[in-house]
């Protein structure tokens, strides 16, 4: 039986152990360059996912900081150094790329869900900023940007969600999240049809 300083001591830890910051929680975060924004977008990141559950999109917990690249998700997930005054399009970003990792855990039901995006969205815009680089990228992203959006108003509400779907359409991807936006309904059927929203 536990003596009254044993369950005291296990207490303490166990208090302890919920409010560790992120890092210490399970992410694994490296600096490309170890420059201050980087050092910075990690401590913004370490807070986020200490104040947000962010636990049900996050599915690589490697992630590295590179201020010098363009966000993506293979092979390890790699953030920018872009919203130090955008907690919100961090978060939104990084669910993004998380997305990607979601989807490819899944690739048997993924390339269902791609067969009707290609079937309902043939033609999509294609290169910087309106697509991506590729039709097949294109067509991904719509899944992608979906799950993201339902991502980022699920943890940070509908008006944040609102704010950066307008912020997203005039950014990059532009046309993407206008299709997304028009047509959620008939996206998030194709995702819920084939067991790929969280």
């Amino acid at each position: 039986m536990a003596t009254s300083s044993a369950r005291s001591i296990l207490a303490i830890l166990s208090a302890t152990a919920l409010a560790l910051p992120a890092a210490a929680a399970g992410l694994d975060i490296t600096l490309k360059h170890g420059s201050e924004r980087e050092k910075q977008s990690q401590q913004q990141l370490e807070r986020l996912t200490a104040s947000h559950d962010l636990d049900r999109w996050t599915h690589t917990e490697r992630i590295l900081f590179d201020e010098k690249t363009i966000p993506h998700s293979h092979p390890v997930l790699t953030l920018h150094a872009r919203h130090l005054d955008d907690d919100g399009a961090l978060v939104s970003t990084f669910i993004h790329e998380q997305m990607h990792r979601w989807l490819s855990k899944h690739p048997r039901r993924t390339r269902a869900a791609l067969r009707e995006i290609r079937q309902r969205y043939p033609a999509l815009p294609v290169g910087y900023p309106d697509g991506a680089d590729s039709m097949a990228s294109s067509q991904e992203h719509l899944l992608v940007i979906w799950l993201e959006l339902d991502g980022v108003e699920r943890v940070l509400g509908k008006a944040e969600h609102d704010r950066l779907l307008a912020y997203w359409s005039g950014d990059h991807y532009k046309k993407l999240y206008q299709v997304v936006a028009g047509d959620k309904e008939t996206i998030g059927a194709i995702l819920r049809k084939h067991q790929l929203i969280l």
